[in-house]
This record gives structure tokens, C-alpha cells and sequence, in this order.
């Protein structure tokens, strides 16, 4: 059984609360894949209510639950693009996609939307220097294009708080140079206030952990929707909102 509270909800005022980490499928067998540089243009924006996610294994963790979250939050419609141990640029074998090449892949299945949430950064904080950072996360920006709306979900890394640290500040800077396009999702504030979400390696999540997780994002994706959208929250959301909202 889900805890009885709900996730902070967001507000612009502030790095979103609560969020989503990206995680690294086993430390010790990431296999690291260069990425080719993707040539597949954006194409027409499918605008509305329709949204798009591009994650690791830790999105794969809440694949059972997001898109019905995401439909609760006021979303027609989700394409979400998963794998283990995928960064922004790097990849597994057995992966198809790099995070770069997994929005070319969503948009050749799916279209355009203009909103994203990208849920990436754990491998990325583990090989990058701090400089490198910012460089692959303006990659992916520049490739979900201008004109879109992106919410980038924070890591989670508690037996490695250095490397956290400096992977959520780059995240942070890159949004405030990008004020208005890219919005960051405080999952680790969230996450380490709810130590029993995690998994025995503190990467993963339990069952139950996912689940909120799902929950959170799709709350927090609400900031994502157009201005005039009518989208409600669903009554098993409602009694909860006025206590979750952040002071």
C-alpha cells in the first residue's frame, strides 16, 4: 500500500518539488556507447495536451504506472522512450538509444510535442566533469529544439552526494539560462525525505517508491500543460492538494 500523503505540488516560483532520478542499471557493468550525432530533424509540433518522456531504468520502474499518471495530470497522450543505463550521449549494447537519439525515436513513432519531460542524468553525472556537464545538457536541449517546454528530473544519489551536487547545480544553471524552456524537478529533495523508497543498491526504488514516483511526475508535469487548458486534478489528487501545496 501507497503512503496516505501526496507529493509537494510544484510552482514556478521555485525548482520543482519532488521529481524523478535516472539511474544507473549496475555500476559495475555500464558499458559506455559513444553517440553517433543524431540527423533526424524535429518535425511539426503536435501541440495540445500531448507529452513526451525519454528516461533510464528507473523510468522503466514506473512504465506500469506513468502513463496513467500522466492522464490523471491532463495529458490526451504519452510517448515514453526507456532503458536501462542510458545517459544523454552514451548507451548499453543492447539499447537502441542513446537519450539524444530517443527523441528522434519518439518523434518518428509518435510526432512532435512540444512538451518533454527528460529523465537522465545519473550515468551522466558518474562520467562527466563539471565543464562536460553543461556542454551535454545544452546537447539535448538544442536537440528537443526551441519552442518546446522541458521538465528535467534531478538525480538521486545519496552514497555519492558529491557527484549529485554537482550534476543538480549544472541542471539548475542550464534552466536559469533557459528561463521559461527548461524547468527542473527536485526529485532528490523528495526522494531523501523518504529514505524507505529505495532499493537495496540506493539507486532503485521498491515497488512502492516507483509508484509514488510516477505519481509525482505527473503532478509535477502539470506546470508543463498549455495556459488554457482545463485540466483538473483527479479527485484521489484533490483532497490532498491544499495541504501539498509549498508555502
Amino acid at each position: 500500500m501507497l503512503p496516505t500523503s501526496t507529493p509537494h505540488l510544484s510552482t514556478r516560483r521555485q525548482v520543482l518539488r519532488a521529481g524523478i532520478t535516472a539511474a544507473i542499471g549496475s555500476w559495475a557493468a555500464l558499458e559506455l556507447l559513444g553517440a553517433g550525432r543524431a540527423n533526424a530533424a524535429p518535425g511539426p509540433i503536435i501541440t495540445s495536451t500531448r507529452i513526451s518522456m525519454v528516461g533510464d531504468s528507473l523510468t522503466l520502474g514506473t512504465l506500469p504506472f506513468q502513463a496513467a499518471d500522466l492522464a490523471d495530470a491532463g495529458w490526451s497522450h504519452s510517448s515514453i522512450d526507456a532503458y536501462v543505463s542510458r545517459g544523454i550521449r552514451t548507451k548499453i549494447r543492447s539499447d537502441q538509444h542513446t537519450g539524444i537519439n530517443a527523441v528522434d525515436a519518439i518523434r518518428a513513432r509518435s510526432g512532435d510535442t512540444d512538451a518533454w519531460i527528460v529523465a537522465l542524468g545519473t550515468n551522466d553525472a558518474v562520467i562527466y566533469s563539471r565543464e562536460k556537464q553543461a556542454d551535454v545538457i545544452r546537447q539535448m536541449m538544442d536537440h528537443i529544439g526551441y519552442g518546446h517546454r522541458v521538465m528535467w528530473v534531478n538525480v538521486y544519489l545519496p552514497e555519492a552526494r558529491h557527484l549529485q551536487s554537482v550534476w543538480n547545480s549544472a541542471l539548475a544553471a542550464a534552466a536559469g539560462e533557459r528561463a521559461g524552456a527548461m524547468f527542473v524537478y527536485d526529485w532528490a529533495s523528495f526522494a531523501a525525505e523518504n529514505p524507505r523508497w529505495l532499493a537495496h543498491d540506493h539507486i532503485h526504488y521498491s515497488r512502492d517508491g516507483y509508484r509514488y514516483r510516477s505519481t509525482a511526475i505527473g503532478i509535477a508535469s502539470r506546470d508543463l500543460l498549455p495556459a488554457e487548458s482545463d485540466s483538473h486534478l483527479p479527485p484521489r489528487w484533490q483532497s490532498q492538494q491544499a495541504k501539498s501545496l509549498p508555502g
